[in-house]
Formats: structure tokens, C-alpha cells, sequence
């Protein structure tokens, strides 16, 4: 069952009958509403988000829940590990990151779960299509460790800077080089990173 929350939060950026609603403006609302500060990266599949949420709005209501209470003390929290949402079905976890330079870094992909990560900048991303035809093969998508890891001359890459983070979220169908070394950025202490896993409802 949905919470009132939920429900009004799904009402709202729900289109009406005959209706056509934006994605992008449908995500923003959802973030609103669940008092969500950081806006999601352009780069997001919007419609393929709405389409996840609508079929397991209470593994993603659980997952911006987690963003909405952890995201604005991510730099300051010492509560690091692993911890369950809803069982494996969503759960996140923090850890400190001392961001790699791009070239110790490669496209990692999953199947089974959609990726919400948040990560103190400055720092660099790279997004890829899994159906790249240029994609190259490191290591085959293996089950058990939920990850692929592959190279593409395809992959577009972002900046983040200090000041202005961002949702990312990958799906099934995007590849990506999670938070590196930005250009000439100096590190005097580990980053600290937020992933939510949210089971792909495929």
C-alpha cells in the first residue's frame, strides 16, 4: 500500500486522462515533492524512470526517502557500510571515495538493479549506451558480482563541480565511469558517495 506521501507525490506528477506530461518535468515534481533539493543529471532517461517508478513506487519512494534524509549530510556522516531499504530489493550504501584518474577507470554496467548515486564533488562522470557498437569487452557481465566493465569510444563524460552536485541514475541500458578524478582537481581528503540500488523491474 501506498503512503499518503506517495499517493499525492504519484497524483501529482501523474498526466490526466487525455493528458500528455513531460518526463523531465514529471522527475522534478517527484523531487519536490519529496523534498529533494539536488536535481537529477540531464543525462537521465526520464521516461524510463517514470516507467520504473510506476512499476515499484515503494522501492523508489524508499530510495528518495534515503536521498532526501542522507543526501544533505552526506559530507559529514561517519555511518558508513551497507543497509537494507527493503530488504535486497533497495538498499544503499556510503562509503568514502578517493577518486581515480580517468585513466584507472572503465565503464561498468548491471542488469539486475537501477543505480541512484550521489558523490561530493569536483568529480568527472562518463555515460555510455550498453549497445554501443563500439564498446569494448573487459570483463562479461558476471551475475554474481552484479557487474560488467567495458571501454567505448561513445562515452560521454560530465563534469560536477564542488558546488553543484547531481543525481545520477543509471539503468540496465547505461554504462557508466562512476565519479573520477576531475581535471586538475586536488583531493586532500576522501569524498564521501551515496548508491541507492533499486531492483530493475525487468
Amino acid at each position: 500500500m501506498l503512503s499518503i506521501a506517495s499517493l499525492m507525490a504519484f497524483t501529482s506528477c501523474s498526466p490526466k486522462k487525455g493528458a500528455s506530461v513531460d518526463p523531465s518535468d514529471w522527475a522534478s515534481s517527484l523531487l519536490k515533492d519529496n523534498g529533494i533539493d539536488v536535481p537529477f543529471h540531464p543525462s537521465t532517461d526520464f521516461a524510463e524512470l517514470m516507467r520504473q517508478y510506476k512499476a515499484n513506487p515503494d522501492l523508489w519512494d524508499a530510495a528518495l526517502k534515503c536521498v532526501a534524509e542522507k543526501g544533505p549530510k552526506i559530507h559529514e556522516t561517519t555511518d558508513l557500510g551497507t543497509f537494507e531499504l527493503v530488504g535486497r530489493k533497495c538498499y544503499y550504501t556510503l562509503s568514502e571515495l578517493d577518486p581515480k584518474p580517468f585513466e584507472e577507470t572503465k565503464l561498468e554496467g548491471h542488469r539486475e538493479y537501477v543505480d541512484i548515486q550521489l558523490t561530493e564533488g569536483p568529480v568527472r562522470w562518463g555515460i555510455c549506451p550498453a549497445d554501443s557498437p563500439k564498446l569494448q569487452v573487459l570483463s562479461e557481465y558476471d551475475p554474481d558480482k552484479e557487474a560488467g566493465f567495458y571501454l567505448s569510444d561513445d562515452t560521454v563524460y560530465y563534469d560536477q563541480p564542488a558546488d553543484h552536485p547531481y543525481l545520477f541514475v543509471f539503468f540496465p541500458h547505461d554504462l557508466h565511469n562512476p565519479s573520477f578524478a576531475a581535471d586538475g582537481a586536488v583531493y586532500d581528503k576522501p569524498l564521501k558517495k551515496l548508491v541507492i540500488k533499486i531492483a530493475n523491474s525487468e
